[in-house]
């Protein structure tokens, strides 16, 4: 189990989710199969069994055609003229045993039960004497009053009562020698025929000392079995006619053994008709059952289940064969669909590998707004903005070390100066020359502040940068101008980009105050604004008119004015790197009215 859920941790993405595809998809359609099945055959079950049924009924109800044909035909023999002459006496035997008299009451019998290959034979039994023709001479000429036929005729007073199947030569002729291949089975109809005769719309009936004879109809049982030779078209199907008492009228199945008990006789006879499952033998049958109204027999058609099965559509083929066609397509369509979800996955690890090897112009094509191509493009954006990243901080790094070395051109060896002038500071001090070696020890400190590293450093160091090119500048301009300075002790707990400051005061210097002899002054001043730092240079130089203004400003974003000065379009460039492009520098300035530069930084949320 372990190993399995390795392997599977070790399959692919696209591999798993067609796994998960395809495994969902069989056992969906797989439960959907079986419940089709299952249903769809005990539809067509159902269906195939009432259609048996239907054939059963159409069995019984040309069966009980002909029995209640018998029932009518007794009826209208009670008021036959010639049997009422022929039977109304007190000494039947005396009078009309005799062959003429036989002959007369056949040919009545004959009126009213026709020939027919159903009937085996019609006949009027007495005491003493049996009429009615019989061409195989099977039934007794005399003593049938001995027989129990005769006895149920005799109290068949209100209907026809019925005989279930028996043998004519085992019951009447078991003594002879006749071969049993001449044995014939017959069912019978009797009932006792009390005759009447009506006369001048008159009923008179027979006298009450006159023998009533009995009607015998002998039906073959063969009739029964071409009944229900269509209901048979089931393999190894068989049926059964039965009395309510569990006697066996006609059969097809010829084992002897009785498929139901009279329990279910008399369920299925209180039923009247129906279909039911029953184990015959630990086989599973379909019985179609119905009741032969005039008899009140049950016919019944045992149907194998299993063959029942085999006469219906293949419903097992055609499940099978369809699930199985789904299945197939359903696998393609999630292996087709699962690389559609997959696919923009490669292609994202794809671009990721690219970063990984430095390739940052890797771009992924997407298309559509679905959850993993919107991760893609924003990918994509992440990428681009890694590169700006990269390209502004090297540029940034490249612009601090421009600006540093344009800040001082001797700087290719800043020790080798610093060294230099400390010698020529001694030779001041010992000549007593204390300006020049006041100059020399503020220069020197400038160049020790310029050779150190690039970057952001404390502020306290770039104020102090910017007072020794302060007092530089005075020697130079004695009493020209006067440089003040109002900043904020707590921004010097804090950092700042290294000569942010001293270009300003160089181009106030320089510019702005070139052509003053007297009176000129700059002020420095430094202070907190909600999470803004603020830093102003102040000058009352001769400061700008509109036209030159626009110029200065349009330089501040001009990389090719940047790459010449060191000015204010270098600290703006180097402070919107480090900071943002909410910072930076700006200028205000009217001609002959000075000039405001306002340098603005984030207040850093901690030390």
């Amino acid at each position: 189990m372990k190993s399995a859920r390795v392997l599977y941790a070790n399959l692919s993405l696209r591999v798993r989710l067609t796994a998960s595809y395809i495994a969902l998809i069989v056992v969906s359609m797989t439960v959907l199969g079986v419940g089709y099945y299952v249903k769809s055959s005990e539809v067509i079950l159902k269906n195939a069994s009432g259609t048996y049924l239907g054939l059963v009924r159409s069995s019984n109800q040309s069966l009980d055609a002909k029995f209640a044909s018998v029932e009518q035909s007794a009826i209208n023999m009670h008021l036959d003229e010639n049997l009422f002459e022929l039977f109304n006496t007190t000494n039947l035997q005396k009078k009309y045993l005799d062959y003429e008299n036989d002959r007369k009451i056949t040919r009545v019998l004959q009126k009213y039960f026709p020939t027919s290959e159903d009937v085996y034979s019609v006949n009027l039994a007495t005491k003493d004497y049996t009429f009615g023709g019989n061409p195989n001479f099977w039934i007794p000429k005399k003593d049938f009053s001995a027989s129990d036929i005769y006895q149920i005729g005799m109290n068949s007073k209100d209907r026809t009562l019925w005989v279930p199947t028996y043998n004519l030569l085992e019951k009447f002729y078991a003594s002879s020698a006749v071969s049993s291949t001449k044995d014939q089975y017959v069912f019978t109809a009797t009932r006792l025929i009390n005759l009447s005769l009506v006369s001048n719309n008159l009923l008179r009936s027979m006298d009450k000392d006159a023998e009533r004879p009995i009607l015998l109809v002998n039906f073959q049982e063969s009739m029964v079995s071409r009944a229900f030779k269509e209901s048979l078209v089931v393999k190894d199907s068989y049926y059964y006619v039965l009395t309510k008492d569990n006697e066996v009228v006609s059969t097809s199945n010829r084992s002897g053994s009785r498929p139901v008990n009279q329990e279910w006789i008399n369920s299925a006879i209180a039923k009247k008709s129906g279909t039911e499952f029953v184990q015959v033998d630990g086989e599973k049958m379909v019985v179609c059952f119905d009741v032969i109204a005039t008899t009140g027999w049950l016919s019944a058609v045992f149907i194998p289940y299993d063959n029942l099965l085999k006469t219906m559509p293949n419903m097992f083929s055609y499940t099978l064969y369809s699930t199985v066609l789904i299945l197939v397509l359903s696998i393609f369509l999630a292996s087709f669909f699962s690389s559609k979800i997959t696919m923009p996955l490669k292609k994202l690890m794809w671009g990721i590998k690219q970063i990984g090897e430095g390739n940052f112009n890797t771009r992924i094509e997407t298309y559509g707004t679905s959850e993993i191509n919107l991760i893609i493009h924003k990918f994509n954006q992440m990428n681009d903005k890694i590169q700006v990243l990269i390209e502004e901080n090297y540029e940034t790094h490249l612009k601090e070390m421009e600006a540093e070395l344009k800040a001082l051109n001797f700087q290719f060896n800043p020790h080798f100066l610093y060294n230099t002038l400390n010698i020529i500071n001694y030779l001041a001090i010992e000549n007593k020359q204390t300006v020049i070696s006041n100059m020399l020890v503020e220069l020197s400190e400038m160049l020790e502040y310029t050779a150190k590293k690039s970057g952001e450093v404390a502020f306290s160091e770039d104020v102090k940068y910017l007072q020794n090119y302060d007092y530089i500048m005075r020697q130079r301009f004695e009493d020209k101008f006067n440089i003040e300075y109002h900043i904020d002790t707590a921004l010097y707990r804090y950092t700042v980009p290294k000569f942010f400051l001293q270009p300003f005061m160089e181009n106030a210097l320089i510019h702005a105050l070139e052509d003053r002899e007297t009176g000129g002054w700059i002020r420095v001043s430094g202070r907190i604004e909600d999470k803004t730092r603020v830093f102003t240079i102040e000058d009352n130089g001769k400061g700008m008119e509109p036209d030159t203004l626009m110029r200065v400003l349009a330089t501040i974003d001009d990389p090719v004015s940047m790459r010449k000065s060191i000015g204010i379009a270098n600290v703006n460039k180097r402070i919107k790197l480090i900071y943002g492009s909410q910072y930076g520098v700006e200028i205000e300035s009217q001609g002959n009215k000075g000039t405001i530069i306002t340098i603005t930084l984030p207040l850093p949320s901690t030390l």
